[in-house]
Formats: structure tokens, sequence, C-alpha cells
């Protein structure tokens, strides 16, 4: 039994030993901690991050490309004189809460962007941090763990597996992360992506078409006073301008109703775009590293902490 004990050690000493040579000499690291399954979930997670983070951009761009335009809209006013009589045309006044709501989902929008990018900066930081850092560190703990004698309370066998843990939650959780996010994603949030970003360009195409109408009249208006022009042509232009001025008033009223109506649906659409991106880039990252935490804490927590605690304590009572 006396001879089975140190062969075990040193059996684990050559396999410490040999793994710590594999993560400190550059081309076996490369081979071994880097190779082609780590690149490979790496190159997964970033072009899930990538994609991400270009959704979240259009997004934005037509958040904000519909905000500037629903706010020249709803300063829009057509005044419209026919016979004589002056009749003015709100043409966005009633489009105050869509506008706000917009600009606080280019807020959201932001913080979601903000969000990947942050991800995608871990992706490349958490590998070298994992590989060349915590991984030697992890090692040399088990190592002398092994040969050093134990000092009180202070157990070098018992940092080096917190240690090696550790490495490999962080080294695996980005891209599992990605992976989970983006079956979320697929599954339960890209159609209604999707429709909501379709829905909000058709609306703002509507509002540009029918602010280009009420543009045209009103330069029909300007262009109509011609005082130069004769007394029958004056009186004819008079007529017609009050035949087509009536028209444009009954169309153009209808299509800002319709405008309204549909923005009143378009709600809708934008809070399903908040849903999204919150759910997709911020939420679900935030679950899975409260759960990673929660793996952590059932792991590595309690010997852990107990063995930093008796350290603290030995340290203050021989102070004293």
């Amino acid at each position: 039994m006396s001879l089975a004990l140190p062969k075990k050690k040193l059996v684990l000493t050559a396999i410490l030993v040999t793994l710590l040579l594999l993560s400190i000499v550059p081309q076996p690291r490369q081979i071994f901690f880097e190779g082609h399954i780590f690149q490979k979930a790496d190159g997964a997670a970033a072009e899930y991050v990538n994609s991400s983070l270009k959704r979240a951009t259009t997004a934005y761009a037509i958040a904000r490309a519909f905000n500037a335009t629903v706010s020249v809209f709803r300063e829009s006013a057509l005044q419209i004189e026919p016979a004589g009589i002056g009749v003015t045309v709100a043409a966005g006044a009633a489009l105050d809460p869509i506008n706000d709501l917009v600009e606080r989902f280019s807020w959201i929008m932001l913080a979601s962007m903000t969000s990947l990018g942050i991800q995608a900066l871990l992706i490349k930081i958490v590998p070298f941090i994992s590989v060349n850092i915590l991984l030697p560190m992890a090692l040399l703990s088990l190592l002398a763990g092994l040969w050093l004698p134990r000092n009180g309370s202070f157990n070098f066998t018992r940092i080096g597996r917190v240690l090696l843990f550790t490495l490999i939650l962080l080294r695996f959780s980005i891209p599992i992360m990605s992976s989970l996010n983006n079956a979320a994603y697929v599954a339960f949030l890209e159609a209604k992506q999707n429709e909501s970003i379709e829905a909000i360009g058709q609306s703002t195409e509507e509002m540009e078409s029918l602010q280009q109408e009420i543009s045209a009249v009103e330069t029909a208006q300007a262009e109509g006073a011609d005082e130069d022009a004769g007394w029958y042509e004056r009186t004819k232009k008079s007529l017609d301008s009050v035949i087509n001025q009536g028209k444009n008033l009954l169309d153009i009223k209808a299509k800002i109703e319709f405008v309204k109506e549909s923005f009143t649906r378009l709600i809708d659409h934008i809070v399903s775009l908040i849903v999204v991106f919150v759910v997709n880039t911020i939420f679900l990252p935030i679950l899975f590293l409260w759960g990673l935490l929660r793996i952590g804490r059932i792991f590595i927590s309690r010997g852990f902490g107990v063995t930093a605690e008796e350290l603290f304590i030995n340290k203050v009572q021989g102070e004293k």
C-alpha cells in the first residue's frame, strides 16, 4: 500500500506536468487547447453575435428613420381654402405617443447593441484568459497540492480544482450562451422580429408618400395664385382650385386617418420588437450568467468559502 501511493502520485505529477507544458508552449497549446473544436465553437458564437448586432443595427436605423419621419409629419398642417373658407388639416398632431415610444425603443436598441458588443469582446478575451492564465495557475496549484505540505487550512488542491472548474465555465460559457440564444431566437423570436421590422418600414414609406402629397398640394396652391392673369383666367383658376382643393381635402384627410389607424396598430409591432431584443440580448444573457453563478456556487463556493474563511480567521487570531 505504501508503494502504491507514491506511484499514483508520480503518475498524477507526470500528467499535470505534461498538461502544464502543453499549456505554456505556444505550438502545443494551439493544437490541444486552441484547436479546431475550440475555434469552431468560438467562430459559431462570433457569427451569432455579429448577425445579432447587424439585426440590432438595422432595427435601430429603421427606428431612427421612422422617428425622423414622424417628427416631420406630425408638424405638418395643410391649409386648404375651398370657396374662400379656410380649412386646416393637422397631418400628424396625434402621433406624439407613438413618436415617444419609438424614441424609447431607440434607447433600448442602443442598450442591446452595447450588450452584443460586450459579448463580442468577451469571445476574444475569455479564451486567452482561460488558457493562458487560469489553466497554468490551476495546474501549478494542483502540483503544489500534491507535493507541498498542507499549510493549515490553505489547500492548494482545492484552489486548483476551483480554478480548473472556473476556467472550464468561462471557456465554454459564451459559446453555450450564444447557442442557446440562437436556438431561442430561431424558435420563438425571428418571425415576430421580421414581421415587426417590415411593418415599421412600410409605415415609414406610407408616411413619406403622404408627406410628398401634402407638399405637392401646397406647391399647387402657391402656383395657383397668379395676380398677373386676366379676370377670366383668375375666375376659371379659382373655380378649378375650389374643385381640386375640395377633392384634395377629402383624399388627404382620409389618408391621414388611415395612417393614424395604421400607427395605432404599429404600437403592437414596436412593443414586439422591444420584447425580442430585450429577451434576446439582455434577459437571456443575464439569465444564463445567473445560472452559471448558481452552478459555480454549487460546485465550489461552499468548500472554497470555508477555506477562505478559515484562513482569514487564523490570520486574524495569529495577529492577536
